[in-house]
This record gives C-alpha cells, sequence and structure tokens, in this order.
C-alpha cells in the first residue's frame, strides 16, 4: 500500500472501515454501523473521508448508498474494483427477498412466479416488486419458454460473485458449475 493510504488509513476506525468494505462491498451505511459496531454519524464521517480519497466508491440502490472497494494495485489479496454491472447485481445480492429469488432461479434455467412464490416466502405482490426491479435492472428477465418464467441474465457473473463474496454455500457453488458450466473466479 502506498505511504499515502497507509496515512489515510492511520486512524483505526477509518482501517476496520475500509477493510470491512473490502472483504464486503455492497454493504450500506447502516449496516455498517451496526456490523463494526459504530454509530451511524461516526461512520458516515470515516466512510465520506475514504470516498474522498479515492479508497472507496459508492453508489446509490434506490434509497440506500452502497459503498464499494476501489482498486488497490500492489496488493496481493485486494479483489479488484467491481464493474457497474457487478456493484448492481451485489446489490440485490445484499437484499434479503432479492437473494433468495436469485438462489432460486440459479438452480434451475426459469421459473414461473408462482413457482418462486413457492420458494421464497413473500406476498405476491412483494415478489412482484422485488421481481420488477430485479427485471428494470436487467439481472433477470422472463424466459422465453411456454409459461414465460423468470431467469438470470448474466447466471455467471451472478455466480462469479457470489462465490466471491460468500453469498453462495459450497452445495450451491455445486448446483451453478452442474447447472451452468464452469466459471471462473
Amino acid at each position: 500500500m502506498a505511504s499515502k493510504d497507509e496515512g489515510i488509513l492511520a486512524v483505526q476506525t477509518r482501517r476496520d472501515l475500509y477493510d470491512f468494505v473490502r472483504r464486503n462491498p455492497g454493504f450500506h451505511l447502516r449496516e455498517l454501523s451496526r456490523a463494526l459496531n459504530l454509530s451511524i454519524t461516526l461512520a458516515d464521517y470515516h466512510l465520506r473521508f475514504l470516498e474522498r480519497h479515492d479508497l472507496i466508491t459508492s453508489s446509490m440502490d434506490g434509497e440506500y448508498k452502497r459503498f464499494y472497494p476501489r482498486s488497490t494495485p500492489g496488493l496481493s489479496d485486494s479483489r479488484p474494483a467491481l464493474t457497474d454491472a457487478g456493484r448492481q447485481i451485489l446489490a440485490f445480492l445484499r437484499q434479503p427477498v432479492p437473494l433468495r429469488v436469485i438462489n432460486f432461479l440459479m438452480e434451475r434455467e426459469d421459473a414461473t412466479h408462482k413457482q418462486i412464490l413457492e420458494q421464497v416466502s413473500v406476498s405476491p405482490s412483494t415478489l412482484s416488486h422485488h421481481l420488477k426491479k430485479m427485471q428494470a435492472a436487467g439481472i433477470i428477465d422472463r424466459a422465453e419458454l411456454k409459461e414465460r418464467g423468470y431467469r438470470v441474465v448474466d447466471p455467471k457473473t451472478v455466480a462469479r460473485l457470489m462465490t466471491t463474496y460468500e453469498l453462495a454455500t459450497s452445495d450451491q457453488v455445486d448446483t451453478f458449475i452442474r447447472v451452468w458450466g464452469e466459471f471462473r473466479l
């Protein structure tokens, strides 16, 4: 890490936030403050500081501002910066209902609203709301099959993100490989 970055990360709270964002991209402010047991005000102050110094970046996901690491050349354990599409997918994967929907869709080539509803215990209107949001974001679309179910648009990228950021169990990873073929981490 460059000496400039070392100075910026000399404050332990700031370093903890930076390390957490690197390991868990896509969390929003309240999640970060809870995970690190910090007040929202203190977390917000340090996250803004890290953003001003180009160590992290953020993007709005509806009402939530989500935080992501920038790439850090020279660090062997750092993950590359996420693409805009990767950030958007990860933002949905950090939400409970979309994560369950995507998990279900990743295990098959497509599924109808009714089939998804049987696996994701929410009201039909709540499921429709999340499906529309994911469809508008380009993460899922309607399959061109007889029942016009839903499918994941880029399953290999989703599988890569889910495994890289530990959002999938080892059994799910095995299923992804079986359904979608090999993918590089």
